[in-house]
């Protein structure tokens, strides 16, 4: 009896000791969860990143990044002239420019003038090397006016160079210009060979058509050459234009007298009171130029030589038994800026 109360006494204490057991703290049981991942991708939408701002806090937020401010250009005035710096083959280089307003072909840009003589044609301007023949120039940059369409200007042009040469065609971006079509017209149809005249096309879309731009060089010693038109082309700014009209002799006559009547408020009242002879007539033309003589007043005569293309136009003044000749004023002027 005794062996059968100490076997359940036994049998007791092993049961309380495993309930004490079962008793221990959850967290010294459970296994620990994984560490959260982090994103790096950003959120698909505004929307998730809306959802995934974290929760404000007492401390200040960062300051935004400054956006940077657009770029600005100097505003040049026609035939001013400045220096600049530009790199070529890795040396600083001080490059002298004048600036040029065209208003026939609708643009503005600067060019270098120790390297560059100006032409202006009826159809065209161009910058050529002052080391060409300039009747047959192989280095020089052309821009020129076009009322179609970009797109479809481009197209006619790469037709028109396709049967000689591989043409590429990109679109690019230029500094003040924006983006334009760019046609590289410098392998030879066929072949892998550079021809020997390398022709890069720019077409810049604008108001009233486009403006098309042409580098032309001698594929030797082709990269500063080309290295200078860009600094150019990178000044170029595309302005309205008047589709490359030249002036006819009516409206150079009307501007000059116009201009005059400006430059001299009594001179109308002198006109109109008939007492001395003053006209204005067209002297003579060609052409590139019309030149326009009015008769003053006090007997003087000045002339205006027109060009046609660009509206500049220079001044002479002569005194008969005075002068022997013309002598060059210091006036100048654009007629276009006084048509009606």
């Amino acid at each position: 009896m005794k062996k059968t109360v100490l076997t359940i006494m036994i049998i007791a204490a092993l049961i309380l000791a495993l309930s004490a057991c079962g008793k221990a703290p959850a967290a010294e049981n459970s296994v620990p969860a994984a560490e959260p991942q982090t994103s790096v991708d950003a959120p698909a939408s505004d929307e998730d990143a809306a959802q995934n701002t974290p929760a404000e806090t007492d401390e200040a937020p960062a300051a935004p990044a400054e956006t940077p401010a657009a770029a600005t250009w100097p505003a040049r005035a026609d035939g001013e002239r400045f220096e600049d710096v530009i790199m070529i083959e890795g040396m600083e280089e001080a490059v002298r420019y004048e600036h040029v307003k065209s208003a026939a072909f609708g643009f503005e840009m600067d060019y270098d003038y120790e390297n560059f003589v100006r032409h202006t044609d009826a159809d065209r301007e161009r910058f050529v090397s002052v080391w060409d023949n300039a009747a047959e120039p192989e280095n020089y940059i052309e821009v020129r006016s076009d009322t179609g369409n970009a797109e479809l200007v481009a197209d006619a042009i790469i037709a028109g160079l396709s049967g000689d040469y591989e043409v590429r065609q990109e679109y690019r971006e230029l500094a003040r210009a924006g983006q334009c079509i760019h046609i590289a017209a410098d392998i030879i149809k066929g072949t892998d060979r550079m021809a020997d005249h390398l022709q890069y096309i720019y077409v810049i879309p604008a108001a009233d058509g486009c403006r098309v731009v042409t580098e032309h060089c001698f594929v030797v010693d082709c990269e500063g050459l080309l290295r200078r038109f860009s600094y150019m082309l990178n000044t170029l700014t595309v302005l309205d234009g008047n589709g490359g009209e030249t002036l006819s002799e009516e409206e150079a006559l009307s501007a000059v007298r116009a201009y005059c009547l400006d430059a001299n408020p009594d001179l109308e009242g002198i006109v109109n009171a008939g007492e001395y002879p003053v006209y204005w007539m067209v002297e003579t033309s060609s052409e590139q130029q019309v030149v326009v003589l009015f008769r003053s007043y006090t007997g003087s005569e000045t002339r205006y030589y027109v060009d046609r293309a660009t509206g500049e136009t220079t001044v002479t003044d002569f005194v008969p038994g005075i002068m022997s000749a013309e002598q060059p004023s210091e006036e100048s002027l654009n007629v276009r800026d006084y048509l009606c």
